[in-house]
């Protein structure tokens, strides 16, 4: 049986608890929240078939990806919206193509490599140059985003997170950590202002912050070693 389809229960906590607490949310709030239900359900059952280096992954990507771009630019993050757009979403597709490429035909998951000192390296220095200025760009009057700091670090965050899950580099669970725990603090903001949808997504980011934890731990173990490290 193909291993990577097999959930366990943390799986399922994952995914029927973003089920239940974006149900509850709704429910308790000041309508139900269609939109925010959908893109908090596609959301975590993408990130929990990714953890298990499951090609299927990118199908909700896909539709999750698609309907963040409302929500963020909705809530006036325009550089989340810019980047799920142009980035997020076509990758989503050249992932997949990757990924069915990469596959490993007995365990059906991908087979997973650790990252090297020279990629950590450029990784580290494209952060340090790029986020900087995203937050001016966005800073300027004439865009007037939201949260300009938080908002350039998770979109320079994705962009790296995304090219590394591509690749299917180990390490990139460390950055959606990071990615996820930013996120969690946006929405916080985000829900305290009581912007739409807001609620849903920090309820979502939380979950994803758990899966990030998890998955780093499985495709430790998925992983082979990178070319410049020695192997045990």
């Amino acid at each position: 049986m193909n291993n990577a389809l097999k959930l366990n229960a943390f799986d399922y906590f994952l995914i029927l608890g973003t089920t239940a607490v974006s149900i509850a949310s709704s429910l308790l709030g000041e309508g139900w929240d269609t939109i925010g239900f959908i893109v908090a359900v596609t959301g975590i059952i993408n990130l929990v078939l990714c953890a298990k280096g499951n090609i299927w992954n990118y199908a909700f990507g896909i539709v999750y990806n698609a309907i963040y771009v409302y929500i963020a630019w909705h809530s006036k993050l325009y550089a989340d919206s810019a980047i799920y757009l142009l980035y997020y979403l076509p990758m989503q597709f050249v992932g997949w193509a990757q990924w069915k490429k990469n596959q490993n035909q007995e365990s059906g998951a991908v087979n997973a490599v650790h990252l090297t000192r020279r990629q950590a390296f450029a990784l580290l220095i494209a952060a340090a140059v790029l986020i900087p200025l995203f937050a001016w760009i966005l800073s300027r009057p004439a865009i007037g985003d939201s949260q300009p700091w938080l908002d350039a670090a998770t979109t320079v965050i994705s962009i790296l997170a995304m090219y590394m899950m591509v690749k299917a580099i180990a390490e990139q669970w460390y950055i959606w950590i990071v990615l996820d725990a930013a996120q969690v603090i946006k929405w916080t903001v985000a829900t305290i202002r009581g912007e739409e949808h807001a609620a849903l997504m920090l309820v979502m980011f939380a979950f994803f912050l758990a899966n990030a934890i998890y998955g780093l731990i499985q495709w430790n173990g998925l992983a082979r070693p990178s070319q410049d490290q020695p192997r045990p």
